[in-house]
């Protein structure tokens, strides 16, 4: 990118006062392909008779407003002639590429449609160097999230000789295989075991030649949701501040990957004395039997989230007790003190 103002040393600009409001006499274009003169002053904002102080904020936004369109890889503005108080202007510009056609390589057919939408590759878009490193990022990011952790992508652009300015681009993507996940560390816990919490982990697997049912290879998607289950066994627990400090991905020279986390159980917590505030129509006594927790069991807060307002409609559950009969508008707030 370029944004520059110049002044041509000639003859016709030894009057030239930086600085000085002008007059705009004439504007023209150099460096069109596509574009005419016309539209491309019409970009500008400006026209013949305008006033503007060169250098001044007038020329700085004028500049800001081309590039602001995304049509052009470098903008120049120089001063060609100085009469008095009338100025000559000339815009330089290098229009980016405009995409005619584009082949992708190395997925499926049914596939094809999907990138292209996703990453707009249609026909018309402009070329440039961000728009072509996004597309190529996306398209390594998205088969990644797959378990394709050696995506490499290949943009090659070809001029296309119909067209001015235009250019073919064919996409070349080789995924690789999907990378198998070796093993599972756990450091920091001492309560759990590691096979303990590797347990947990529904989705994410290491190899294991007997475990011929679940495949081990790394799934992104499936590896956040795991991350959550193994929260919430701690929760369950009754380690409510239990968390994973790290969690670090390792690809080996096998082409497998490591998992590492570093957990931090925090203490064991324990329901202490549970009692209810603002209730009228039940007394604690109902409550108590809907809410099936007792003082001294550990605490788990998956379990109480479960038992004052389920996820399922036909659930036992303190809300659905009072809106099931009738309190539509009721509220249940749990608040809890560490002793």
């Amino acid at each position: 990118m370029s944004l520059n103002f110049s002044l041509i040393q000639a003859q016709d600009l030894s009057g030239f006062v930086k600085g000085k409001t002008y007059i705009i006499d004439t504007i023209t274009v150099k460096g069109l392909k596509t574009f005419s003169n016309q539209t491309v002053v019409s970009y500008s904002g400006l026209r013949k008779g305008q006033k503007v102080s060169i250098p001044g904020d007038e020329i700085s936004a004028v500049i800001s407003k081309l590039w602001g369109l995304q049509l052009f890889s470098d903008i120049n503005f120089y001063i060609t002639k100085v009469d008095g108080d009338g100025v000559s202007l000339e815009i330089e510009i290098d229009e980016l590429p405009t995409l005619t056609d584009v082949k992708i390589n190395g997925i499926k057919k049914g596939k094809i449609e999907t990138i292209i939408d996703e990453t707009e590759l249609t026909k018309g878009k402009k070329l440039s160097e961000s728009f072509l490193t996004n597309t190529r990022n996306y398209i390594i990011n998205k088969y990644k999230k797959e378990g394709f952790l050696n995506t490499k992508v290949a943009l090659n652009i070809i001029p296309d000789t119909t067209e001015k300015n235009g250019r073919k681009m064919v996409v070349n993507v080789d995924r690789g295989k999907r990378i198998k996940i070796k093993e599972i560390n756990f450091n920091g816990n001492e309560v759990f075991s590691n096979k303990k919490l590797k347990s947990k982990l529904k989705k994410t697997k290491s190899k294991f030649l007997l475990r011929f049912w679940k495949k081990s290879k790394y799934i992104e998607e499936e590896f956040l949701g795991d991350k959550d289950n193994l929260m919430d066994f701690f929760k369950e627990k009754g380690y409510r501040d239990a968390r994973i400090i790290k969690d670090t991905l390792i690809l080996n020279e096998d082409n497998t990957l490591s998992i590492n986390f570093d957990i931090d159980e925090g203490n064991r917590y324990y329901f202490g004395d549970i009692s209810f505030l603002g209730n009228t129509v039940y007394n604690n006594y109902q409550l108590s039997q809907v809410l099936g927790i007792a003082k001294g069991e550990p605490y788990d807060g998956v379990l109480l989230k479960k038992r004052i307002a389920d996820e399922k409609p036909d659930a036992n559950d303190l809300t659905n007790l009072y809106q099931n009969n009738g309190y539509l508008f009721s509220n249940i707030n749990a608040n809890g003190d560490k002793c």
